[in-house]
């Protein structure tokens, strides 16, 4: 059984097998139009991804999640600061600083998402 990215199941962190993994995603199938494909793969090789992760990464980026009205975690504050700081300056879209922008927000939704995780186990 493949292992993926980790998960929190009561106070320790324990490694999620691939099917828990797709049983908490969504699916979405789409039509491309002729040659889109083609540059996706172009694209994914380049940055040594699967298509799939790099469809996924340039949908992040331009819709990131929305961020709460009152983070209390440090360290989601300072990613979230960051990212604002970078968006301020209006970066292009793709560039590497909307990158770094979109990384940030999407690392302090993960940590907000754990950590609630962890005070609803606490419970």
């Amino acid at each position: 059984m493949a292992l993926s990215h980790y998960c929190v199941k009561s106070k320790i962190w324990q490694p999620a097998t691939m099917s828990e993994k797709a049983q908490n995603q969504d699916k979405f199938i789409i039509r491309l139009p002729d040659g889109l494909r083609d540059r996706i793969r172009a694209a994914a090789d380049k940055n040594h991804r699967s298509m799939n992760a790099e469809v996924v990464a340039l949908l992040e980026e331009n819709y990131p999640a929305p961020t709460p009205e009152k983070v209390t975690e440090p360290a989601a504050r300072i990613l979230l600061w960051l990212a604002e700081r970078i968006r301020r300056r209006k970066p292009k879209p793709g560039s590497v600083r909307e990158r770094q922008a979109a990384l940030y927000e999407n690392m302090a939704s993960d940590i907000i998402a754990r950590m609630a995780a962890i005070d609803s186990d606490n419970k």
